[in-house]
C-alpha cells in the first residue's frame, strides 16, 4: 500500500468516526439492552476511567474477548511479578467475568474504550501507559495513531497475518 493511499484511509477511517459519534450513544444503550454491555461501566466505552490512575509505571494490555483473555493472563502474571500496575482492557462482558475470575483486584480491569479520537484521547490521558500490549490481532487505527502521537511504545504478541 502506498503512503498516499494509507494516508488516504486514515483519513476516510477518521472522518467516519467523527460522522458516526453521535450514533454511538444509542448504539451502546442497544447493546447494553441486549446484555453486550454492561449497563454500569459502559462509560468506560467513551474513555472514561472507573478508577484512579495508580502512582508508578502502567502497562495497558488490550486482550479483545475471552480467548485473548486466557492467552495473555501467562504474561500479566509475570509483568505482576516486577511490581507494575497493569491496566487490562477487554471488549466483551464475558471477557471481563473471565478477567476477574482470574486475576481479580491484582489489575485493574477496564473496557477498551471505541476506536474514535474522543474515547481514546480520554482514555490515554487518564491511564497515560508507559507500554500498550495488544493480543491476537485487535488493531484499531485511532488507537495504533494516538499511542504513536505519545510515543508509548507498542507490542503486538501471538499477532499472525491473515491470506
Amino acid at each position: 500500500m502506498s503512503g498516499r493511499w494509507a494516508r488516504a484511509m486514515l483519513s476516510a477511517y477518521r472522518f467516519a468516526g467523527a460522522a458516526a459519534y453521535p450514533l454511538v450513544g444509542p448504539y451502546v444503550a442497544w447493546r447494553t439492552s441486549r446484555g453486550k454491555e454492561d449497563r454500569y461501566r459502559r462509560r468506560e466505552r467513551y474513555g472514561v476511567a472507573g478508577r484512579a490512575r495508580p502512582d508508578g509505571p502502567v502497562i495497558w494490555i488490550h486482550a479483545a474477548s475471552v480467548g485473548e483473555t486466557i492467552a495473555v493472563v501467562p504474561l500479566v502474571e509475570s509483568i505482576l511479578d516486577y511490581g507494575v500496575n497493569i491496566v487490562l482492557t477487554t471488549g466483551t462482558v464475558t471477557s471481563a467475568q473471565v478477567a476477574d475470575e482470574r486475576l481479580g483486584d491484582r489489575i485493574i480491569h477496564q473496557y477498551v474504550p471505541l476506536d474514535l479520537k474522543p474515547a481514546v484521547s480520554r482514555f490515554l490521558d487518564h491511564w497515560q501507559p508507559d507500554l500498550a500490549i495488544i493480543a491476537e490481532s485487535e488493531i484499531w487505527p485511532m488507537t495504533i495513531l494516538e499511542l504513536g502521537a505519545r510515543r508509548v511504545p507498542q507490542v503486538l504478541v501471538n499477532g499472525r497475518l491473515s491470506d
